[in-house]
């Protein structure tokens, strides 16, 4: 009934004509007078502005960012890191701590460039939103390439491209914490982390702690370790730091032992023996303890693929130390070339900064020392260390010093191997090449000499003497000239230069016909050795000081000169826990003095003098001992058939293949 109804009223309504019944009035209201216009007015209040230059923090949440620069406006209400990228939908390539460099598969030729400043300056502004570039930045290598070049750049270039971008955004500009700031390099050398320099082929959390300078915030407790340790630092620290002007094993590396137990033991073993030998009333017991517990945590290291190559070396290093000191009891393992393998498996050379280059000179000052003794080759071939010897190039006045000390000991080093090879072809008779060899021999000669002139000529004025003053004005009982130089590094180079012109004046090959001369320059060069050994004071060059002027005093020919030459070293040696007596009766000997009495001779002071614990006396300079070589010369890499630590060593899981090790043999 409803329904009818309805349809009904509906069919009774009468029709209006909407063209004749609306007002004129009206007209201009309606929506067909005025669509057009109306409709556009409506599309631009009501439809929402795109964002282009958002966060990917907010395109992440799928909120619409405001685009605040620095941190949005949503990032700053929820407390997120508000990051940013290139205008890019499938990348992000912003991060706030920068990744360090993975492994490179064997075999594999990368090249990581940073192109992001290229790539940002294709857009309009692109380029001024980065700070200005580093002087020494890879980014200035752009510009050598064409602008056209990068449309031409192959497929395999833009996928590493694209794999190592990382910008550098000023960290100002970003409301970060601090502890994700490393330093303020890390923005602008994005691919190195502090630290990974001592290990390039793999990564060091030890080297890592030293770089950030990560401190332990615990203290020792045990006064015995408390006292070892001090006497590490104050007594068996300096002499291994002559050769380190950084000082890391006296003011770096103790801080580091309250997390490092193996390191710290290391450290209290050298420590202990160091008391053992200077006063009868300490016992050894503790040093062997301390000893074997090092020597045990290293051994288990060693079987760890995954281990801390940095913490290995260095351990190993300072328990090398420990069988240098004199001793009745010969150690079990030989660590001397256990740290020599680790140095070469970690690939410190001459060039590597920090604690790596300290230790690599540290093992290569012993074994020269030792080889200018002993008259044996060296087992690492100066070569092979990677120092510059370009001397008319002019270098950094802060790195200058060291890099003339590490010239002159590679001069001193192939010297050394010169001395041996001419001793070893005097042991053989003449045939008919013997003309032939004795010719090479003086371009050889000339060749080492001519580098000792020009090292002299351009040395930095502070490598020389401050004040040098001949005997005769004195007034005092010395024959040998007063030298005073300031810095230890001049002092060693200084050393290392008058030792390789001695040796370089016994070994001329035409020693016979230019005897006088030759002779005078013996005689010279050991005057000046005596002088600076009478002025030493530094318990830290004793060492050295011990080992060439034991090779200069042979020359003396004057009982005057002797006598102070014994003096002299006696000195150096009285509140050490290096003695002289093997040198002084060798020197007795050469010079045919009569023999002392001696009441009795302890078995304990018959290798007080040697590193290796071999029964050598000292070379004379004229006799070398062709039954005894270098003991470093058949196990100083684990690439060896007999390398150290037989039975322990596992290789490490980051790559050696790009080191070579057949280059460093003879």
């Amino acid at each position: 009934m409803t329904l009818t109804t309805r349809a009904q009223s509906k069919l009774q309504s009468p029709k209006v004509d909407s063209r004749t019944s609306t007002p004129k009035s009206q007209k201009g209201n309606s929506p067909r007078a005025n669509g057009p216009s109306r409709k556009k007015s409506d599309l631009t209040d009501t439809k929402a502005k795109r964002v282009r230059t958002g966060c990917l923090t907010c395109r992440e949440r799928h909120l619409k960012c405001d685009e605040a620069l620095g941190r949005c406006l949503n990032c700053r209400k929820s407390d997120r890191i508000c990051r940013r990228g290139v205008r890019l939908n499938f990348i992000d390539i912003q991060t706030v701590a920068p990744p360090h460099i993975i492994d490179r598969p064997k075999g594999a030729k990368v090249t990581f460039r940073d192109d992001s400043r290229f790539i940002a300056s294709e857009y309009v502004g692109g380029f001024e939103r980065y700070p200005p570039p580093q002087p020494e930045s890879p980014i200035q290598d752009r510009q050598l390439l064409h602008p056209d070049a990068f449309n031409a750049l192959g497929t395999d270039y833009l996928t590493s491209l694209f794999q190592s971008v990382a910008h550098s955004f000023d960290s100002a500009g970003f409301d970060v914490s601090p502890e994700f700031i490393v330093g303020p390099d890390t923005w602008h050398e994005p691919h190195i982390v502090p630290g990974d320099e001592l290990l390039p082929h793999g990564t060091s959390n030890f080297a890592r702690k030293l770089a950030t300078r990560q401190y332990s915030s615990t203290s020792l407790s045990d006064p015995e370790q408390i006292f070892l340790l001090q006497t590490f630092i104050e007594e068996v620290g300096p002499w291994m730091e002559s050769m380190d002007q950084m000082r890391h094993f006296t003011q770096t590396l103790p801080y580091h032992t309250v997390d490092e137990p193996m390191l710290l033991k290391a450290f209290l073993a050298c420590g202990a023996q160091h008391l053992s030998v200077m006063s009868a009333s300490y016992g050894s017991e503790t040093a062997i303890r301390y000893y074997e517990m090092a020597t045990q945590d290293l051994m288990s290291l060693i079987q760890d693929p995954n281990r801390d190559s940095v913490l290995c070396a260095t351990a190993a290093l300072v328990l090398a130390i420990y069988e240098s000191i004199p001793s009745p009891s010969a150690p079990k393992i030989n660590h001397t070339t256990g740290s020599r393998a680790l140095i070469r498996e970690c690939g410190w050379n001459a060039k590597t900064p920090s604690l790596g280059g300290a230790c690599f000179w540290i093992n290569i000052c012993m074994e020269l020392l030792d080889c200018l003794h002993n008259s044996w080759s060296l087992s690492w071939d100066p070569d092979t260390w990677g120092v510059d010897m370009n001397m008319d190039h002019v270098h950094h006045v802060a790195k200058a010093e060291d890099l003339w000390l590490h010239r002159i000991m590679y001069i001193c080093g192939k010297v050394s191997d010169f001395r041996v090879g001419s001793q070893l072809q005097q042991s053989h008779d003449e045939t008919d090449a013997h003309i032939g060899q004795l010719n090479q021999k003086l371009q050889d000669w000339g060749h080492l000499n001519s580098w000792c002139d020009q090292w002299i000529k351009n040395v930095p004025p502070s490598m020389r003497p401050l004040g040098q003053i001949q005997p005769w004005p004195q007034n005092t009982e010395s024959v040998f000239p007063t030298i005073w130089m300031i810095k230890r590094p001049a002092i060693i180079a200084q050393f290392f230069y008058h030792t390789a012109r001695i040796l370089l004046a016994r070994t001329h090959p035409m020693e016979p016909d230019f005897h006088v001369e030759m002779k005078k320059m013996q005689q010279a060069h050991a005057y000046d050795v005596c002088g600076i050994a009478a002025g030493v004071k530094d318990r830290g060059l004793s060492i050295i000081a011990i080992r060439c002027l034991s090779i200069a005093a042979i020359c003396l020919d004057t009982r005057e000169a002797q006598d102070e030459a014994i003096r002299i070293s006696k000195r150096l040696c009285k509140d050490t826990i290096w003695h002289v007596e093997n040198v002084e009766n060798e020197l007795r000997q050469h010079w045919n003095w009569p023999p002392p009495h001696h009441d009795t001779v302890d078995p304990s002071q018959m290798h007080n003098n040697h590193y290796y614990e071999l029964d050598q006396p000292l070379s004379n300079g004229h006799d070398v001992h062709l039954n005894v070589s270098n003991p470093l010369l058949g196990a100083s890499d684990f690439s060896m058939e007999k390398h150290p630590y037989q039975g322990f060593y596992i290789t490490p899981h980051h790559s050696l293949d790009q080191y070579q090790y057949n280059s460093y043999l003879l």
